[in-house]
């Protein structure tokens, strides 16, 4: 019998992981017309079968898109695709009677600022934070002590700016306010709030969870590696990462999923391992970015895509417990400037465990430093027995390929 998703925001990887499963999914993609055309979307969309119409409306902070829902027929399950559409995929899902996030989970996990205060009030561990609109404020919260400054609703590390003591709060605050993704916003005003944290000192991983009826029935740990600096936008991430010990990574999902009332769907939460344990950072209710779910899919063996929507279709799902294998990723990066060539991809394709070697820039596209993951070139994925010998045969792949700058 055939599932018919309703995917809010377009997201390729997940329909490529849809793509031929069985019983079969029939994807309905409801996207902002102008993103679907700025992005060049309906060329990377005729490549899947899975999908089956492609309807427009608005979603990123506005409900007109509520009114295109009603008029789209047999809907089995309701997803977000992107981190924009994650409350717009919970009211969906209200309106159509359908298991999701739940619309106060969702709006808790778009706003930083919000989940800081609902975590802290249900006695999560977390730093100290204030809301914040100018440099001053930043100022006068960070005192002689280092910070992260950040925006409270937007994505992929985008104008997250850490501070060390006494460091220049008015560049921090022009780079946080004034952060620009491009075609990833609709062309019409958008509203945000800003935060302000003491910095967390530790390791980072993020966690991600299948989340049934408030109950947890899927965990991995993912551990990250970030830039040094000021802005730590993630270079590479491995799969598993909980050292063997999910102990304490299931507790701490736990206590999240029951502070924010997150009732079914996917969470992908970001933290740092204290001495005391794992601290959140922040998190998300829709699927991962940065290829995170090709890496589970790897590392278990799996198809965690598919065990998602058949959730939110309402149906019992069985997946992994542990994997079988590592699987990790290695991002590549080389501004700034003019991007002459890219050497070395075919080399890297041929390494041991490689699975995939991705180039997202071309000749003539200028590249800026790393500030965002929207500044990255490209990526190696590799694979072996465990996850230090993926990491090890990504990281050594990725030196094969050369950013070559005019």
């Amino acid at each position: 019998m055939t599932t018919r998703l309703l995917l809010i925001g377009y997201n390729d990887g997940v329909l490529a992981a849809l793509n031929g499963v069985s019983p079969a999914v029939e994807v309905v993609v409801l996207e902002e017309r102008d993103l679907w055309e700025a992005k060049g979307l309906a060329a990377k969309a005729a490549k899947h079968s899975c999908l089956a119409e492609v309807v427009f409306g608005r979603y990123q902070q506005d409900e007109q898109f509520l009114d295109v829902v009603a008029g789209v027929s047999d809907v089995d399950a309701v997803a977000p695709g992107l981190e924009y559409a994650v409350v717009a995929a919970a009211q969906a899902a209200e309106q159509l009677g359908l298991p999701g996030a739940g619309v106060k989970a969702a709006t808790v996990l778009r706003d930083k600022l919000l989940l800081r205060e609902t975590t802290t009030a249900a006695g999560m561990p977390g730093p100290a934070f204030r809301e914040v609109s100018s440099a001053a404020d930043i100022a006068a919260f960070a005192g002689s002590r280092p910070c992260v400054v950040k925006p409270a609703g937007r994505q992929a590390s985008l104008g997250v700016v850490l501070l060390d003591a006494g460091a220049d709060v008015e560049a921090a605050w022009r780079e946080c306010a004034g952060a620009d993704e491009g075609n990833q916003l609709a062309k019409r005003p958008m509203h945000w709030r800003y935060l302000v944290e003491d910095r967390l000192v530790g390791p980072e991983f993020s966690t991600e969870c299948l989340v049934s009826g408030g109950e947890v029935v899927f965990l991995n740990v993912t551990a990250k590696r970030t830039a040094p600096g000021p802005r730590p936008v993630e270079v590479g991430h491995v799969v598993p990462g909980d050292d063997g010990d999910l102990a304490p990574w299931a507790d701490a999902v736990a206590q999240l999923v029951a502070a924010v009332g997150f009732d079914s769907g996917i969470l992908h939460a970001e933290w740092v391992r204290t001495e005391s344990g794992p601290v959140l950072i922040e998190c998300a209710g829709r699927p991962p970015g940065d290829k995170i779910m090709d890496l589970i899919d790897l590392a278990y063996e799996t198809n965690l895509t598919e065990h998602w929507l058949r959730l939110l279709a309402g149906v019992v799902i069985a997946p992994p417990a542990k994997a079988t294998g590592g699987a990790a990723i290695r991002f590549l990066a080389g501004g700034p400037g003019v991007i002459e060539g890219v050497e070395g991809v075919d080399a890297a394709g041929a390494r041991p465990g490689v699975r995939r070697v991705d180039v997202l820039r071309k000749a003539g596209d200028r590249i800026a430093d790393l500030r965002s993951s929207w500044d990255r070139v490209g990526s190696v994925i590799a694979v072996g027995d465990t996850a230090e010998q993926a990491e090890h045969r990504a990281v050594e792949a990725a030196r094969t390929v050369v950013v070559r700058l005019a």
